[in-house]
This record gives structure tokens, sequence and C-alpha cells, in this order.
């Protein structure tokens, strides 16, 4: 195996190094000598000599003064006394220091030090006056002269032993000089055969790599997508063979520093250009740091449907010349035809469990709606007219529940939200589902409503927070096939702070829970409605798919998948959260946490709808009207309602028929009533069309069941025209037909 070129640059490294090691190991030795020359100062062992020195002095001035004190009773001897003593006792802040290089420099010095430290003490304690010296004070000052004068004597004794040391250690520093010599040639050769086998490695590597790249090579023209390699300055370093597939291209064109913009000028379809310009890929590497990379679908110049991905590559060492970026091209025409099949047959799939569940939800309501009127026309006795009123008004609640039920069906599938958000009192939805609950429910579920006499008010649309309660408690009925007990109640809470929901205490043992959104609950005061039952509780898988539509754990057919999903969209309209707590035997816990409303008259609090009185209203004047839709039974609620109110109706049941009538009738139609999809060639709208050219005053309501409350005029239609959603009362087709009357004499 050949040796690596860098061999020589090994050698010269090695020579270098050991002219190095030689010339710091002769550094090394002088600086040795000076260092043991000059080891008599240390400044620790000369600190602890002269503090030994101040306690010794301060100690023979303390005796000295004390004794020509105590024989001639001077002032000056005094004074000097208590200079001494307060010396002394200022010596301990530094004794520790002391005591720790004493301790150091030789052993046998324990007793004398602590005895030291026992008389420092004790003549801190003593008066600073020459009468306040105790009884044995002068034998305590000659104790510590005494100690001080041993410590004293074996400082100055280890003084010389150091000095000898010092000496002792110049020859073995030039045995350490001759080591280290010894040392550094032996690391030199194997400085030297370690290089060597570094560089037969590197040859190696270099080798290995060679392969890596062969095989690289491979992989990338064997991939099912083009590859292609740029650099910073735009030209062209690698590509794979697929490149020119996927492009269209031929494979003469590609070469090495091919510019990107030659690539971009070739890839232009309808005269736009399908990459990005070079300026834009220059600012990104400009930055010098990691970008995602950019990826954009297009038809290319073969007309297959493109991928099309750049990507930023930087040089761990951050050099420039080894920084561009990379460019991919995928053919996806099959995999968007295979998503756009696939899609068609979840949407096939999707609309059958919607239209099963649907099915199952209208029968329901159907079925309270027929219940109640099969009893109301049962009691027809005059002493029977409350109880009768009573299962009317449950039958209209019902219908007014299937109105809401297919309004916020059609909002769902228009990702809409139309009810508005007003002041609504849970006592009036309590007093309802009291009493309807149960039928719906059933006689093996146990249904409890709490007293919610002092909840706020909340801010809410009433027809939706009584779907959302229903279908919580159909949900809870499901979840109890056995019977139960089903709880609802509600209560005011308020939090002072931004409040996590999940981090709320565990109640019940329903631990599992999962929130509608993550964020906290803005603090302010909040109505927190639960819906609880005891039946067995959800599963983990089941609580995490629990909010997404369609998900269902109803048999085929029996349920929509839609009940938490129009739960969520009710409480995201009013700006509240829903929380599911459960547990293994433990039950369910729906909370909807709701605003609370400002606070309003009860003139203000919406009250739940009730059975209408109908009375005949007085006409203003008498209209000719023309009433066109093909069910007939809906045709004649809206011909009974119209002549009811006083005006001339004409009917038809589709748009041909709508014409020969208004070319028959006598005089000129007032009013338009139609459906907008109609049987035949004449829909509602080209109907209106045709008849506004024939009478120009003539007033336009259309009808439909695909309406809401915030449909917007169809395409089409005549200017002024008024929508009516089906279904639709008495009260709301009137206010319709006279907002079109206005509209139509600018009134």
């Amino acid at each position: 195996m050949p040796r690596h070129p860098a061999r020589r640059a090994h050698v010269l490294a090695l020579i270098g190094a050991g002219l190095l090691i030689v010339t710091f190991g002769t550094m090394g030795i002088e600086l040795g000598n000076e260092m043991a020359r000059h080891g008599n100062l240390d400044r620790q062992s000369t600190a602890a000599g002269n503090y030994l020195r101040g306690l010794h002095h301060a100690t023979s001035d303390a005796r000295i003064c004390h004794y020509a004190w105590m024989a001639e009773h001077k002032p000056q001897d005094g004074s000097c006394y208590v200079q001494a003593i307060q010396q002394l006792s200022d010596a301990r802040r530094g004794f520790e220091s002391f005591r720790v290089v004493q301790l150091r420099e030789g052993g046998g010095r324990v007793e004398p030090l602590q005895s030291v430290w026992q008389q420092l003490e004790t003549i801190s304690a003593w008066p600073h006056s020459p009468e306040g010296t105790p009884a044995g004070g002068a034998q305590l000052l000659a104790d510590l002269d005494q100690n001080l004068s041993i410590l004293s004597r074996a400082s100055t004794l280890d003084q010389a032993d150091r000095v000898a040391n010092m000496l002792r250690n110049t020859s073995w520093q030039r045995r350490l000089a001759l080591l280290g010599i010894l040392t550094g040639v032996f690391s030199l050769v194997s400085a030297g055969w370690v290089l060597d086998r570094s560089s037969l490695a590197a040859a190696r590597a270099e080798a290995s790599s060679r392969d890596l790249a062969l095989r690289l090579r491979a992989t990338l023209d064997s991939l099912s997508l083009g590859v292609a390699v740029f650099g910073a300055d735009g030209h062209l370093w690698h590509w794979n063979e697929q490149l020119a597939v996927a492009l269209g291209l031929e494979k003469s064109f590609f070469k090495p520093g091919l510019s990107y913009n030659d690539l971009s000028a070739v890839l232009v379809v309808d005269g736009v250009p399908l990459l990005e310009p070079l300026e834009h890929v220059e600012t990104s590497l400009a930055k010098g740091q990691p970008a995602p990379p950019v990826v954009v679908e297009c038809k290319g110049i073969n007309g297959a449907d493109l991928e099309l991905c750049r990507t930023l590559f930087f040089a761990p060492d951050g050099a420039a010349e080894r920084r561009g970026f990379v460019l991919t091209a995928a053919d996806i025409t099959m995999r968007l035809r295979s998503e756009r099949a696939l899609g068609e047959a979840q949407k096939l799939r999707a609309l059958g469990q919607f239209t099963a569940g649907i099915a199952h939800d209208f029968k329901n309501l159907l079925t309270v709606i027929l219940g109640n009127l099969e009893l109301a026309a049962e009691h027809d006795l005059p002493d029977q007219v409350e109880q009768r009123q009573e299962y009317l008004s449950a039958a209209t609640h019902a219908g007014h529940r299937s109105e809401a039920l297919t309004s916020q069906l059609l909002s769902f599938m228009r990702r809409q939200q139309t009810g508005v958000p007003d002041c609504f009192d849970l006592a009036n939805l309590f007093s309802l589902l009291d009493g309807l609950l149960a039928r719906v429910i059933g006689p093996r579920i146990v249904v409890e409503c709490a007293d919610v006499s002092g909840v706020w008010p909340v801010r809410a649309d009433p027809a939706q927070l009584e779907s959302a309660v229903l279908n919580l408690a159909i949900n809870a009925r499901d979840a109890m096939p056995s019977g139960g007990r089903l709880r609802i109640a509600a209560r005011n809470v308020t939090f002072s702070v931004n409040a996590d929901l999940m981090s709320l205490p565990v109640e019940e043992g329903r631990n599992m829970r999962v929130v509608s959104d993550p964020t906290p609950l803005p603090a302010g005061d909040w109505v927190r409605l639960d819906v609880i039952d005891s039946g067995s509780g959800m599963t983990r898988e089941v609580l995490d798919h629990l909010f997404e539509p369609f998900f269902t754990t109803k048999r085929e057919g029996a349920g929509t998948g839609l009940g938490m999903a129009m739960v969520l969209a009710f409480s995201q309209q009013v700006k509240g959260r829903v929380v599911v707590a459960t547990g293994s035997g433990s039950g369910t816990e729906v909370s909807l946490w709701l605003p609370k409303a400002a606070a309003l008259s009860a003139a203000q609090v919406l009250q739940p709808a009730v059975l209408p009185k109908i009375n005949k209203p007085a006409p203003s004047q008498t209209l000719q009207v023309l009433v066109v839709e093909d069910d007939a039974a809906i045709r004649d609620i809206v011909v009974t309602i119209l002549s009811m109110a006083g005006h001339r109706v004409l009917e038809a049941g589709d748009g041909e028929q709508a014409f020969d009538v208004a070319a028959a009738a006598e005089g000129p139609l007032d009013l338009l009533v139609t459906d907008i999809q109609l049987p035949g060639p004449l829909d509602g709208l080209t109907l209106s069309r045709v008849l506004v050219e024939r009478y120009p005053e003539l007033a336009v309501v259309y009808m439909s069941g695909d309406l809401t409350a915030d449909s917007k005029l169809p395409e089409g239609g005549v200017a002024n025209a008024r929508l009516l959603a089906k279904p639709f009362r008495r009260d709301g087709l009137m206010e319709v037909v006279t907002a079109a009357l206005s509209a139509r004499t600018g009134a």
C-alpha cells in the first residue's frame, strides 16, 4: 500500500517537535534551579514567622509592663500592659492560618498550638486594665511565652531542613532532567510510529471514500427522483440520470459546470419559470444558517406533475467555497392520481356513514314529534287542554331541534358559524330538559337535573346549547345500555388568573382527561355545565379521537360521528372549552365551560321556545302572490299562511306550470315565493329572472333547505330578493315577505 503524500509533512513535524522538546526541557531545568535558589521566600512560611514573632513580642511586653506596673504603678507601664493584652486578643483572628502552616511544616506541634489558642482565648476575656489582671495571670503569660518559644525553635529547625532539602533536590533535578530527555526521545519515536500508521490508515480511508463515492453514485442513479447538486456560484457539481427524465430534457443537456440560470431558462411553462431565481438562493446562502426546504408542485414542460424541492447545505467548518444547494425533481403524477382516487373513496365511505347517522338522528326526532302529536290527538277533551298543550309544546320543541340540527349540519359542512351568542338562562334549559330527556333517554336511566337557580346566565345561542346538551345526553345513554344514572348540573366558577383545565383535581376516579383547547382558560367568571353518566368510561384510544369528525364507536349506521364535533364547534363559537374526564368503571363527565353573560334584565334573558298561538293578522293590503314549490305539503302551508294574511295566492308545482299560471293571471303579480330547486328546465332562479322582466315591480323570496341564516344571495338571483331557510315558521315567512316588499318599494 503506497504511503500517503503527507508523510513528508509528518517527518518535518517530528523534527520540529523534537527541537521544541529539547529547548523547553533546557529552559525547564534552568527555571527549576532558579526556583530552588529562591525557595526560602515562601510567603506563607514568612507570614507565619512574622505572626509568631509578633505574639512573642506582645507576650514579653505584657509580662515586663505588668511587673513594672506592679512595682511602681506608673501610668505608662499600665498603658504598655493594656496595649500588649489588646495585641494578644487581636491575634486570634490570624491564628487559624498560622496553625495550618505550623502543622504543615512538621508534627509534634499540636499540643503547643492548642495551648497557645486556649491561652489567647483566656487573655481575650481579661479586662483591659492593669488592675483587672486575674489571679494566676502572670503564670499564664509565662506559659504562653514558653509555648511560643517552643514553636519558634521548631520553625527555625524546619527552615534549616528546608534549605538542606533544597540543596539535596539540586542533584535530583539533574536526574529528572536526564529522565525528561530520555522520555522525550522515546515519545518522538512513538509519535513517529503512530504517524506512520496514521499515514497508512489515511491512505486506506481515501480508497474507502472513493469506493463509497462510487456506491453513492450508483444509489443516486437508482432513485426515482432527479437530483442535482449546485455550488454557491450556481454551477452544477453532480446529478443523476433520472434528473433529465423527470424534467423532460435530453441527458446530453447536463454537463459539469452547467449554470443554474441556463437550466431555469429552459424550464418555463406558459411563460412562467418553474425554478426560483438564483438571487433568492444566494440570499439564503449568504445568511449562513440552515433553512427549511423550499417545495413547490407544478406542471413540467412534458406535462407531468412535478414536485421540486430546493435544500441548502453548508460545510461543517463554514467554508464558503463548500456550500451550495440540492435540487430534486420528483414525478408525482401517479401519486396524485392515487390520492385523488383514495380521497373519492373516503368521501363515499364518509358520505355513507354520514347519511346513515343522519337518518338515525332524524328518526329519533320524528319519533318525539309524532309520538307527542298522537298523544295530543288523544287528549281532545275540554278538561285536557293543558296536557294537550304540553304535548304540542314538546313536539314543537323537537321540531325546533330538528331545525337547529339541520342548520348545524350545513354549517359544519361549510365550516361556518351560524349561531349568534346571546344571554341565556340555564334554568330555562334545565326546565325543558327535565321532562324531555326522560322521554328521549328511556325508563332504564334515571335523569337528574340539578338546581341551577343561582347559576349565572351564559353567553350562548339557546338552540345550539340545547342541541349540544342533548347530543351529550344521547351519548351518555348509549354508554349505559343496561341502565344507569345521568346527572346534569351547573355551577359558577371564577378564576383570578388564567387556568389550565388539565391541572384541575381528579374527581371520582376519572383520571383520564382531554380538553378541546390546550391553551389556558382566561381569567374571569365562567359557568361549568356538567353531563355525568355512570357508564363504564372510555379507553385512552377513544379519548384521543373523541373530537374527530365522523369518529364513532357505535355500530354502522347508528350514528354520524358528528355529535362531539358539533359540541366542539359550539364551544369554539362561544370561546369556551370542552373537558372530557373518564376512568375505568368511573363513568364519563363532559364539562362545557361557558362564559358568563353580562348582567341583563329579566326581559332581556332569552326564554325557551314555546308553541306560538296562531292569530289571524289583519291584512294591510291585498297582494297577488305566486307560490312555486314542488312539495305539495310545504306549498299548502305557504299558501294557507299567505291566504290567512288576506292575499290572493296562486300556486304551481314547477317552473313551467308557474309560467303558465302567471300568464293566465288577471293583473300583475306583486310577489313571487319560489323554491330554488325546481324540477324541469326552469329552476327558481331562472323563473324569477323571467318573471321580473315581465313584472319589473315583482318582489321575490327564495326558499331552500340548503340556506342558513348567514347565506348570501345565490349567483343568478335577482337583485333585492330575500332568502327563506327551510324549515320555517309563519312569523319567519311573513317577516321575509315584508322585507321583500319593502325592498321592492324602496322603503
